[in-house]
């Protein structure tokens, strides 16, 4: 889930509780087949199934059953401080762009033009 979440980021995963997740929800689940948790990011649905892919990822997970779904991230903490960027109301356009492919391409060019003002 790189940029938004991390390596050593410590997320809060609230359950499901009969809601549904909608676009853009970042979930946690359990892979189908295996018993791998995976946190990705809700971009499309399907019936009971939900179409998720990483946003740091050239391919989808697949359609995962709701059944599979733990929960949705509700807070990442980063160097005991709480991250928002990936949470709130930008998850729709975040969704849309990582559906299409568009998010990294998107963002590299950014990176490197405020990394080096970062790093002073």
């Amino acid at each position: 889930m790189h940029p938004f979440i991390r390596n050593g980021d410590v997320i809060t995963v609230y359950p499901l509780s009969g809601t549904l997740p909608r676009y853009g929800d970042v979930v946690a689940f359990v892979r189908p087949g295996t018993s791998t948790l995976i946190v990705h990011r809700v971009v499309g649905k399907s019936d009971d199934s939900f179409l998720i892919r990483g946003d740091n990822t050239g391919y989808f997970d697949g359609l995962i059953p709701t059944a599979n779904i733990l929960g949705y991230v509700t807070k990442v903490e980063r160097n005991d401080r709480e991250a928002y960027l990936g949470l709130g109301p930008e998850r729709f356009l975040i969704s849309f762009l990582t559906r299409r492919g568009l998010l990294l391409p998107l963002l590299s060019p950014i990176r490197r033009l405020i990394r080096p003002i970062i790093k002073r």
